[in-house]
C-alpha cells in the first residue's frame, strides 16, 4: 500500500539510501526540507518516490502488484512523466538518459566564477534555457537547499548579464550532483560551461561528481572527463 513518507519515515528512508541514482536524488530534496505544496514523498513496500507537479521520480524494486498501484497513483494525480532506472515499464519511453560521473584529472578554478548570488536571477536564467520549468518551484527549491547549505549556484557574466552556470547538490555523504548546466545561446562555443564545471570540480575535489545528459550531450562530458556509469529512463503518458 502507497502511503506518505510521514507515515513510515523508517521505511522510506531505508528504501531510498539503499537505492539508485535516483533514490539519492530522492534523498537530497527530502532531507533538504522540500515545501509540501511542490513536493511531497511516497513510499511502498519496496520502492519510493517523489512527486513534483506531474513529474514523478521513481526508485527500488516494485512488484507487478506494487507498480499497478502506483501507475493508479500517477493517473489519479494526472502525472505525465516518470523517471526510474527500473527497466520496461508500460508506459511509452520519451528519452533516455545517461548518468555521467567524473574521472578526469584535476581542473582549475576560475576567478570570474560568482557564487550563490543573486539565485533570482540565475532561475530566470535556467528556465530561459530548459523547457517546462516551473520558476516558483525551482527558484523555492533551490533557494532552500543554497540556504541550508546543502548546493551551491555558480555562473559566469558577460556583458554585465548571466551567460553560463550550473547547480551542485550534496547527494549522499560524499558526491555530488550537478544539475541546470547551461549556456546562452549567442555564447556557446567559448568554453564557458566547461570553465565553470571544472571550476565546481576543483571546488569539490574529495567528492565524487556526478550529473546526468542526453545522447547529444555526451560527447561534450566525455571530453571533459566524465564517463557514462549507468542510465536513467523517463517515461511519457
Amino acid at each position: 500500500m502507497i502511503v506518505n513518507a510521514t507515515e513510515n519515515v523508517k521505511k522510506f528512508e531505508e528504501i531510498i539510501r539503499n537505492s539508485d541514482f535516483l533514490g539519492q536524488k530522492i534523498y537530497a530534496d527530502y532531507i533538504s526540507g522540500q515545501a509540501k505544496e511542490t513536493n511531497s514523498f511516497y513510499v511502498s513496500e519496496n520502492s519510493a518516490f517523489m512527486l513534483s507537479g506531474v513529474n514523478l521520480t521513481l526508485c527500488g524494486n516494485p512488484t507487478d502488484d506494487e507498480l499497478e498501484e502506483i501507475l493508479r497513483f500517477c493517473d489519479f494525480c494526472t502525472v505525465t512523466s516518470i523517471e526510474s532506472q527500473i527497466k520496461n515499464l508500460p508506459m511509452r519511453v520519451d528519452r533516455n538518459l545517461h548518468i555521467m560521473e567524473y574521472a578526469g584529472a584535476d581542473t582549475e578554478s576560475c576567478d570570474d566564477i560568482v557564487v550563490n548570488s543573486d539565485i533570482y536571477s540565475f532561475i530566470k536564467f535556467c528556465c530561459s534555457n530548459f523547457h517546462n520549468l516551473s520558476f516558483d518551484i525551482v527558484y523555492s527549491n533551490f533557494t532552500r537547499k543554497v540556504n541550508r547549505g546543502i548546493a551551491d549556484i555558480f555562473y559566469l557574466c558577460v556583458d554585465d548579464r548571466i551567460a553560463s552556470g550550473a547547480i551542485a547538490t550534496e547527494y549522499g555523504e560524499d558526491s555530488l550532483y550537478i544539475t541546470f548546466v547551461s549556456t546562452l545561446p549567442q555564447y556557446r562555443g567559448r568554453g564557458l560551461a566547461a570553465k565553470v564545471l571544472s571550476h565546481i570540480i576543483n571546488q569539490n575535489r574529495d567528492k565524487r561528481i556526478i550529473l546526468k545528459c542526453e545522447d547529444a550531450l555526451k560527447p561534450f562530458y566525455e571530453k571533459l572527463g566524465f564517463i557514462a556509469s549507468g542510465a536513467i529512463t523517463v517515461y511519457r503518458e
